[in-house]
């Protein structure tokens, strides 16, 4: 008996949004054979510098791709720990220490910036398999034409593709353009990311907040504060640099506004309400002590109808937009990214047939990345929902999936 492999086609792809997803997903069509040019509304330079989870599930796909994971200077996670919010004394932890032999890969933290750029230097190095990328800057999308592989750009220049990949954010064009009606609110609680540099951190006697753990404070309800006051605390940039995100109810902040480019705020925006009463004074100098503060407005979307339409697809931020309290956001990015670099390999036919391609990244990706979003909002209710303090036994694993909870067991 013969096997035949079938046909196959280098594609002229388009994707349309230069954030990690997107560069994710130019590398991985890369690996796979095709011509890929990245579209990209604004310059990279104003990339926000904040901390990126990278558990086993998005880093075995790095190196999948032959991707210089060191030079994006990653903190290898080694536990989770939750600590009291007056005292910062330790109330549990997880341990990640046998993580990489159980799940194969390290648990990798970047700096945003970081990894923006290992992934743009993977995209466009002339070494490895495969055409490197084209990335053009300033090019905003106005409109897409899904059924004939059509990108319109503000300047009127158009721009013709066998797939289109909108991997253009939470107010994604593309996801518009392909008929998905979104249905989003804005979330009862805001959060505000600020860093912590490792100088500091020595001159305040404060170096245990440089341990290779993400730390948490509050997150559950109490007498004097809601669930939606928590503190999530982790280094990235190899150590360099702490970076926080500071989470409060958002009738409580002042900003209406969040995004790349907006002016930094001050600490008095974050030391508000029992940030500034009742947290503990190591965690609260920090914060008086922190840069780069830059607001941030969270909203719940419902999961959407679908992920495709003709020869264009959506994902990661634009497909499945989620609250941060599972720290899969850029996983499911890299795994959609994946995906897509399957479905149009040479081991399969899709590269003759881009709709049927389509439907089959969106029967692979969007069941376990509707799962994820869904539990990070139930996350941002309980935060014993969240990966890790699910599960903090093998006892505790099998209630928690019993009860259909995230496990660090299916997030592997």
């Amino acid at each position: 008996m013969t096997y035949s492999v079938p046909e196959f086609s280098s594609l002229k792809i388009a994707v349309i949004g230069g954030g990690l997803g997107g560069l994710a997903a130019a590398l991985a069509l890369r690996r796979a054979g095709h011509r890929v040019k990245v579209y990209e509304r604004r310059d990279f330079n104003v990339e926000v510098g904040a901390s990126i989870s990278c558990a086993a599930n998005g880093t075995q796909w790095l190196h999948e791709w032959g991707v210089d994971v060191e030079s994006g200077r990653p903190v290898i996670l080694m536990k989770l720990v939750m600590r009291e919010w007056e005292t910062s004394k330790i109330l549990n932890q997880y341990d990640l220490s046998g993580y990489e032999a159980e799940w194969g890969n390290v648990y990798n933290m970047f700096h945003r910036q970081d990894m923006h750029k290992m992934l743009l230097d993977s995209c466009t190095s002339e070494q490895g398999m495969g055409e490197p990328v084209e990335v053009v800057v300033d090019h905003i999308c106005e409109t897409v034409d899904p059924e004939n592989g059509i990108v319109t750009f503000r300047d009127g220049q158009t721009v013709h593709a066998d797939l289109i990949i909108g991997s253009d954010g939470i107010r994604s064009v593309i996801r518009s353009q392909i008929g998905v009606v979104a249905d989003v609110k804005s979330a009862p609680q805001t959060c505000y990311r600020c860093n912590v540099k490792k100088d500091v951190l020595s001159e305040l006697g404060l170096e245990w907040a440089a341990d290779p753990a993400i730390q948490f404070w509050g997150g559950m309800p109490h007498p004097e504060r809601s669930q939606y006051y928590k503190i999530v605390m982790s280094p990235c940039a190899g150590g360099d640099i702490v970076s926080f995100y500071c989470f409060m109810p958002t009738e409580l902040t002042s900003h209406t506004q969040e995004g790349f480019v907006f002016k930094e705020v001050p600490v008095s925006d974050i030391l508000a309400g029992a940030f500034d009463s009742t947290l503990s004074p190591d965690v609260k100098s920090l914060l008086e002590n922190s840069v780069e503060r830059k607001p941030w407005r969270l909203y719940v979307h419902q999961p959407y109808s679908h992920w495709y339409k003709g020869r264009a697809c959506i994902l990661g931020d634009a497909a499945h937009p989620m609250m941060p309290h599972q720290s899969q956001g850029a996983c499911m990015a890299i795994e959609d990214a994946a995906a897509l670099g399957l479905v149009f390999s040479r081991k399969y036919g899709f590269t003759k047939d881009v709709e049927a391609g389509l439907a089959m990244y969106q029967a692979i990706r969007k069941p376990r990345a509707t799962r994820v979003q869904q539990s990070s909002t139930r996350a941002l209710e309980n935060l014993n929902e969240r990966i890790g303090f699910s599960s903090l036994t093998a006892h505790d694993a099998a209630i928690a999936a019993a009860a259909g909870k995230l496990t660090v067991n299916e997030m592997k």
